[in-house]
Formats: C-alpha cells, structure tokens, sequence
C-alpha cells in the first residue's frame, strides 16, 4: 500500500472534517501544509486538556466499586464522541463532494475509503480519550496490575473506538439512502450538526453538574448503572472470570459483525449512491406553487435563505453560549430561587428581560445578516417594482420572530429553572420581546449599512465591523453594563425608597428612550424607503 499516498489523501481530508475550523486557520494566514499542522495542532491540544480536565476529576472515584459512575461516565463521553462522529463523518464523506472526482484519478477505491475513515479516526479520538483513562482506572481499583490494566484499557478503548465508529457509519451513510434525507439535506444536515453541538455541551454541563454537585471523595453511594454499558465494567472489573471473558467476546462479536456491515455492504455501494443521487439532482424541477401571493412567495424565499448549515450553526453557537454559562452556573451552584420574590420587582424583571435579550442577540444573529443574505439577488430585486420598504420590513420582521423564538425559548427554561413566579416571568418575557425588537433594528439597519453580496463563506459576514473583536466587545460590554444596571435597579427597590415610584420613572424613561431610539432609526433608514 503507497503509504504517502494515503498521507496526502489524509491531509485533504483533515480539511473537510470540519469546515469552520479550517476557515478559521486558514483566515490567520496559513497556507499548504501549515493548514493541515494547524488542525493537527488543535486536535491534539483537545485530546490532552480533555484528558487533564476529566482524567482529574476521574482520579477521585473508586470505580472498582461504583459501576454506576463507571457507565454514566462512559456514557457521557459516548455521547459526546457520537454527536462528533456523525458531524465529521457527514462532512467527509457527503459534503467533501470528491469521492466521484477519484475515479479519474489512479487511485484505488480502497486508499480512498482508508484515508477518509483514518482522517474521521484522528479528529473524534480526542474526545474519547477520557474513556481511555476511565478503563485503565476501572481496571486498576479492581485490583489487575498496573502493567495489564493500562494493555486492557488500551485493548478495550480500540475495540470501543470500533465499536462506535462502526454504528455511527452505519446510522450516516442509512439516512443519507432514504429518500426523505434527498428531499430534505439541508434540514437534515442542520439537525445533525445541531445535535452535535447540544451534545457535546450538554455533555460538559452534566459533568459541571456532577463536580458541584458534592466532593468526589465523599461518593460513598453509587449512582443507577446503565444497562448498555455494564458489559464494559464487568470486562474490566471481572477480566478473569467467566462472565468477564463471555462479556469480551460478546463485544467484540458485535463490533466484527457491525464492521463486516459496514464492509461487505455499506461502503460498495457509495459510489453508486453518489452517482445517483448526482442523476436526481441535475433532474430535479422545481416546483410551481400556484395561487399565491406576493406576500407568501417572498416569505417562502426568505426562509430559503437561512438554509444554511453552517448559518444556522454558527447563529445557534452564539446565541446560546452565554445563556448556557448561565445555565450551567445556575444548576451547579442551585442557590437562585425566585419563587419568593415580590411583585414590586416587576420593573427589574422587565430591564432584565432587556438585557436578557441584548446578551442572546449579536452581529451572527439571523436579523443582523438577512438582507446580505440575498447575495446578488438583492440588486435584482432592488430593480423590480416592488416596494422596498415593503420587502425590508417583511424581511425585518421574519428574522425578528426568528430571534424571538430563540430568546423566549431559552429565557423560558431559565425562569423555570431559577422559578420565577408567573407575574414575574411575564414582565421578563415582556421585556424580552421589547428588546429583541429595539436591537433587531439596530443589528437589522447595521446589515444594510455593512451590506455584502458577493461573500462566499457566511463567516464573511460575521466578521464585518468590529470583526471577533467587536463581538466578544459587544458581549463584555451588554454584560457588565446589564449586570450593574439591574444591580442598581434591584437595590433602589429593596430600600426603603417607594417601589411604584421607582418603577414608573425608570419605566418611563426607558420607553422615552426606546421611542427616541424607533424615531431615529425610523428617520434615517425606514424613511428612505418610503415612496
């Protein structure tokens, strides 16, 4: 086998894998090899703070004697390396879109299959790195010497890596056949990296949990086992035995059937499936939807444009990563319950709303890049008789509504969580609506101004202004100008000063400001449209 062959197909394939990571190193100037190195780099990094950050907190429990802890481990980091496998093998194997230019190529079909699951190996083995560290542990508290508890682990890690790379293929490249992913492979493709994201935060926020939750070295009671996992422990806890030894041949008799599957009748057939699907989309007609109206085929349109994977990626990634903080700190620390807290604070609650809103929205978020969303449809549309005021205001309200779903949605579980009493929590979805719609105009009249149609890559847009610069800025400044704001607020009702009375001024002179703001935006960019 040409080995540097193989190396230089799994270098191409690196920069596939994912695409935003290779944008990103690419945007710092490197070029060529250093491009590959660059990920290389960052994968490896991944793998060795994972193994530090975890394989600490692991040190800590006797999992010789907590198979409960051993399976919720394991089924934390599965989880994790899952979410990863199916982005990563989706992104290689289906949106490379290479594999039908290779049969020009004197390349066998073999390298090639090789070096794209080698190339998916080396980007989800970081993740699942903690689980080498949980095996060898498992082994080692069971009393197995040093020197075979770390060949077991290893053993046992690479059989698992199999095992879950074998199934993720599977699951990938059956849904990819069924005619309903061909019809729907944007959706589809958004889901799967949007579970791939929750995933793997919400993996990290469950071991955020589980550290605050008490000190590991007073676990004395061990928590309900995962049946699927259980074989794993009784391998690694009963190696010797019997049981351990039918439990090792179990696993392996199903990793091997599930990669002769994957074999035998799986990877023949991509080539032929990709040919197809080929056929199908250069026959693919669009259909004509009669008797609607303008209206409808513009709103049908717009939805169109926020398709996009990585679009809606990189909006959700950003949008939520501060409110998951929030979350995360609220739920490990369990001090914040709101269920006594009177009504006079319904002002505070309303200016939380606010602020609340201005930390989930930015320069990515859907309403601050609709209209250059158009690309060069913009100028057409600009040259028809159509009302521009009409389109942009239909426009500006779809991406709205959009970040209205977000915020509610994410503001909804957190007043749950901290338990906010129902009046309350109306005042601070109020407030929540007030200021999605107060910034939706300035990030929305922000688009127009920055306007860019010719970008190729959505991370154009997202880096216009201020660049990353401005946006962690933006963050920075809307958190700790909010937190001293409802601070301040807070403390003004909790004295002994009149609460209604507080309340109508700082109401009031919010609304003064906000209509001061409606009135400005309104004046220099709505009025322009106006004909």
């Amino acid at each position: 086998m040409n080995r540097e062959l193989i190396k230089k197909l799994i270098a191409v394939n690196m920069l596939y894998v994912n695409p935003s990571t290779t944008n990103q190193v690419r945007k710092k100037g490197h070029v060529g090899k250093k491009v590959i190195h660059s990920i290389l780099r960052q994968y490896l990094m991944s793998g060795i703070i994972f193994v530090i950050i975890y394989g600490l907190t692991m040190v800590m429990i006797d999992f010789g004697k907590l198979p409960g802890y051993f399976t919720y481990y394991m089924a934390l980091f599965s989880l994790i390396g899952f979410s990863q496998s199916l982005s990563a093998i989706f992104n290689v194997f289906f949106e490379s879109k290479d594999l039908m230019d290779y049969l020009s190529l004197p390349i066998k079909q073999s390298q090639v299959f090789i070096a794209k699951f080698l190339a998916v190996g080396m980007t989800i083995i970081p993740f699942l790195l903690p689980l080498l560290v949980l095996f060898f542990l498992t082994a080692f508290k069971s009393g197995i010497p040093i020197v075979l508890a770390i060949l077991f682990a290893i053993v046992l890690f690479l059989v698992f890596f199999f095992l879950l790379f074998s199934l993720c293929s599977l699951i990938v490249f059956g849904l990819t056949k069924t005619k309903l992913f061909r019809r729907h492979k944007k959706l589809f493709t958004s889901l799967m990296l949007g579970f791939s994201m929750l995933i793997s935060i919400g993996g990290i926020l469950a071991i955020n949990f589980t550290q605050n939750s008490g000190s590991y070295e007073s676990v004395r009671t061990d928590r309900a086992p995962i049946s699927l996992f259980l074989p794993f422990y009784q391998v690694l806890h009963q190696l010797f035995s019997i049981e351990g030894l039918l439990m090792l041949l179990s696993i392996l008799f199903v990793t091997v059937i599930l990669f002769a599957i994957l074999k035998g009748f799986v990877i023949p057939s991509l080539y032929e499936q990709f040919s197809d699907e080929g056929a199908q989309d250069f026959a693919t007609k669009r259909k004509h939807k009669s008797n609607q109206s303008l209206k409808r085929q513009l709103s049908n349109y717009n939805f169109q444009l926020i398709k996009n994977p990585s679009l809606i990626m990189q909006v959700l990634t950003s949008s939520l990563i501060m409110p998951i903080v929030m979350m995360a700190t609220i739920i490990s620390t369990n001090v914040i319950n709101l269920q006594g807290l009177s009504n006079k604070y319904f002002g505070v609650l309303f200016l939380t709303g606010i602020v609340f809103s201005s930390v989930m929205m930015n320069q990515t978020s859907f309403v601050s890049n609709f209209i250059s969303l158009d690309r060069e449809n913009f100028s057409f549309i600009q040259s028809l008789p159509l009302s521009m005021h009409r389109y942009l205001k239909q426009k500006f309200w779809i991406g709205c509504k959009l970040q209205l779903v977000i915020s509610g949605i994410i503001g909804l579980i957190i007043a749950s969580i901290v338990h906010l009493p129902l009046s309350l929590l109306l005042s601070f979805l109020v407030g929540v609506i007030f200021g999605t719609y107060l910034l939706s105009l300035h990030f929305f009249t922000r688009d127009y101004r920055l306007l860019n149609v010719t970008w190729t890559n959505v991370n154009q847009l997202f880096t216009r202004g201020g660049g990353n610069f401005g946006l962690v800025l933006w963050m920075m400044a809307v958190i700790i100008l909010g937190v001293i704001l409802i601070s301040l607020y807070a403390f003004a009702i909790s004295s002994n000063f009149n609460a209604s009375i507080i309340n109508v001024l700082v109401l009031l002179w919010l609304l003064i400001m906000s209509g001061a703001w409606i009135w400005i935006n309104h004046n220099n960019f709505w009025k322009k449209f106006i004909q």
